[in-house]
């Protein structure tokens, strides 16, 4: 009973209740008025048959005022019933701009803020939301492109300078202690691949990266993808499985497709603790690729906040699917799904148990 449709129902109802018992009990008191104090004359010219009191007494005065009561309490129950009904459905077509307000703000994501609100013929109050709300959401693409343009701009002008620096370190690297030099150049490689994430991430959520979109085989590209990572897994005493499920081919670019999974099995590999299990599986005609933890993360783990993850999302968005990540028992699970858009072979090709929602 907290909906605000029902409190204003509620108030709607209590006012017409009030309104009403405002005229029975005039209409009451106005009626003993009239049968106590008015005098009738006996004599109806053509009505032989009628027969009307001079005065009534006090008991014939109450039985007719008793009477109108209880016909208003009887006549109030549907009345209430009926503008409890009536207050709801005003109140919720009243509100019914605000629901289309949510339903189309639900729509508008990182990639999707050029979108504005727009509703039709609604009241001047309404309008003003409208407005605010689009000037709202026109701020923060100015603030969001803004942002993105300038991450790409320091992550390009980065670029050059390391680059530099690790082959001016590798050409001084015979006059430099090898441990030094070695340490130097694996924190230049660090730093590059760091620009370049940041370059990539700027240039998916702007929309401007180029794909080569193709049928990509998903169980070969992941047991030649998780080949390195079971040397990895086994040097930490876990192991990675692959349930490979149906045979599966979807719309990808190979390259970035590839970078989606390295992120998600390097996570998972170096914040995760237990064996590392790797899932394919068709849901409701849509082709699913899980990676999740057996057990719990370590103190400190992934929490899906990272830069690899949001790499991995713009680019998983940019290839027209859904990185989806959670946490079940604490433990770290994620999925990409692609569009259903799979053969008729391939939605019958079912896997049953190999993909849960996280």
């Amino acid at each position: 009973m907290n909906s605000f449709r029902w409190r204003m129902a509620g108030w709607f109802t209590l006012s017409l209740l009030l309104v009403l018992g405002v005229f029975i009990g005039v209409t009451y008191l106005h009626l003993r008025h009239e049968l106590r104090m008015e005098k009738w004359e006996r004599d109806q010219p053509g009505h032989s048959d009628w027969v009307l009191h001079g005065s009534y007494s006090e008991s014939e005065v109450a039985d007719i005022a008793g009477e109108l009561g209880r016909l208003s309490l009887l006549y109030a129950v549907p009345v209430a019933a009926l503008a409890i009904g009536l207050g709801y459905l005003l109140a919720t077509r009243s509100l019914q701009p605000l629901a289309d307000i949510n339903r189309q703000l639900q729509a508008i994501g990182a990639s999707s803020l050029a979108q504005r609100v727009a509703l039709s013929r609604v009241d001047r109050e309404f309008q003003a939301i409208e407005s605010n709300i689009n000037a709202l959401l026109a701020r923060l693409e100015g603030a969001f492109r803004q942002l993105t343009e300038y991450s790409a701009q320091v992550a390009h002008e980065l670029r050059a300078p390391l680059t530099l620096i690790r082959l001016q370190v590798e050409d001084a690297a015979g006059r430099i202690e090898p441990g030094l030099s070695e340490s130097l150049q694996d924190e230049l490689r660090r730093l590059s691949d760091y620009v370049d994430q940041c370059l990539l991430l700027a240039t998916a959520e702007q929309g401007r990266l180029l794909l080569k979109l193709e049928q990509v085989p998903l169980r070969p590209l992941l047991k030649d993808l998780l080949e390195t990572y079971e040397l990895w897994a086994k040097s930490e005493q876990r192991s990675v499985t692959l349930d490979a499920g149906p045979d599966i081919s979807v719309t990808a670019d190979p390259r970035y497709l590839r970078q989606i999974l390295h992120v998600l099995l390097s996570n998972t590999i170096r914040h995760g603790s237990g064996p590392v299990r790797v899932a394919l599986g068709i849901e409701s005609g849509r082709a699913c690729c899980r990676v999740e933890n057996g057990l719990p993360q370590r103190s400190g783990g992934a929490t899906g906040t990272g830069l690899g993850l949001r790499l991995a999302r713009a680019v998983a968005s940019a290839q027209g699917c859904e990185l989806v990540t959670g946490s079940q028992t604490g433990a770290f699970t994620a999925e990409i799904r692609w569009p259903a858009s799979l053969s008729s072979r391939e939605r019958n090709a079912q896997h049953p148990g190999s993909m849960r929602d996280p």
